[in-house]
């Protein structure tokens, strides 16, 4: 690989023999990577987003992407293995850095210091699967005081069947900057039996602050298995937003936030909508390493047809004077569906407060007669109440980003059910 560093070589001839030692998940079904073709570079170029074939175009408007970059500071777009696009908005911040990850390790040398540090490349064998065939990935950088007010919005793409796409994306806010990014993941209905691995790694400065949300649309046959690790330091805010609107064959993840420093904060908000078969296994952890940290988890799912949801929380106290709180709710609506949580608790201190609550249940009788009553269907009544289960709020996001994806939402699950 030509024009890669020494440090980056010797590093991605680890993650190979890492992963000859095939060590599985903690959590979620397990998946054999050696059934797919990775989804390598080819060359393919955008000059414009509208330049997508129009069945792209409109799958990748559906996880909020704007093809017209309106009310955006940046553009990433990767199509399989290929960074077809990339832009920044004439009104982007001077600050603001958005390229291919796999050019910029190239140029900046400092980059060694981050690579697998926050997702240790040990931890299962998809980060290893990362770390040995990579292909691209976003490199998101706020440089200090940067106050960047669009969001950047990033998507990765897949339209070869039986391909595995693997993505490494890194975002770096330094001290005092902040950012939103938004990312849509989303695949051709032509797409078939296919793979997205990909190893997410986030390090928010001293008093900086990062929304990332996170919208996945998938086939009922794709397998998917992100990895996501997170350092805030002193001050730092950071907001993790997921939504899944779409069957999937499987999907697990487990975004592991580390709270490094005084003061530092953390939420998660997933919403997930799960459909058909899919078999979904959706965690958030947060480790509070710093006095005064403070975390939030709640995950919410819609669970229909035959699919099975398993949430998991953990929040770990390891200092004192650190609140957390962790919510775990789903709402039943089909005979087979299955929906499972599995909230925890540690704290190596007793100045920690940490609660939790848990709830699995279908739609009160009552409320659906209720509805009926002032004229609804009992479809329209079930459609009702459950895009109101969803309709969470999303703090961190600007006003005009808040509504947009909330139409998402609510159009989907409209349509679902």
């Amino acid at each position: 690989m030509k024009g890669f560093p020494k440090w980056y070589m010797r590093r991605r001839s680890v993650a190979l023999r890492l992963l000859k030692r095939n060590k599985p998940p903690r959590h979620g079904p397990d998946l054999d990577l050696s059934a797919y073709e990775v989804a390598l570079p080819e060359g393919a170029r955008l000059t414009d987003l509208s330049e997508l074939p129009g069945e792209a175009l409109s799958t990748v408007q559906n996880v909020g992407v704007r093809p017209d970059e309106r009310y955006r500071s940046g553009t990433y777009l990767q199509y399989d293995g290929d960074v077809v696009y990339l832009a920044l908005s004439s009104r982007a911040e001077p600050g603001l850095v958005v390229e291919n990850l796999l050019e910029a390790v190239r140029k900046r040398e400092w980059l060694r210091r981050f690579w697998f540090r926050a997702c240790p490349i040990t931890l299962d064998k998809f980060t290893a699967f990362v770390g040995a065939y990579e292909t691209a990935g976003a490199f998101i950088w706020c440089r200090a005081g940067t106050r960047v007010e669009e969001p950047v919005q990033a998507c990765l793409y897949m339209g070869k069947k039986g391909t595995v796409q693997v993505p490494h994306n890194i975002i770096i806010l330094e001290p005092g900057s902040s950012l939103h990014v938004i990312t849509g993941c989303a695949i051709a209905p032509s797409c078939v039996r296919s793979a997205h691995v990909a190893c997410t790694e986030i390090y928010v400065g001293r008093g900086a602050e990062l929304t990332w949300t996170m919208i996945h649309a998938w086939r009922p046959d794709t397998h998917v298995r992100p990895r996501t690790g997170a350092i805030v330091e002193e001050g730092g805010r950071l907001m993790l937003n997921y939504v899944l609107l779409s069957p999937v064959a499987s999907i697990q993840f487990y975004p592991t936030v580390i709270l490094l420093g005084r003061g530092a904060s953390v939420g998660f908000r997933n919403l997930i909508l799960g459909l058909g078969r899919s078999i979904i296994d959706a965690g958030s952890a947060a480790i509070l390493n710093a006095e005064g940290a403070r975390s939030e988890i709640m995950s919410r799912a819609l669970v229909k047809d035959e699919a099975d949801v398993r949430l998991r929380g953990r929040l770990w106290a390891r200092k004192p004077s650190v609140r957390g709180h962790l919510e775990c709710r789903a709402l039943l609506l089909g005979e087979q569906a299955k929906a499972y949580a599995y909230p925890s608790l540690q704290a190596d201190t007793r100045e920690a407060e940490l609660t939790h609550e848990a709830a699995i249940g279908r739609i009160a009788e009552e409320e659906l007669f209720y509805l009926m009553s002032r004229g609804l269907t009992q479809d329209e009544a079930v459609a009702l109440m459950s895009k109101g289960f969803l309709d969470t709020d999303i703090p961190g996001l600007p006003p005009s980003l808040r509504a947009e994806i909330k139409e998402i939402v609510s159009a989907t699950v409209e349509h679902a059910l």
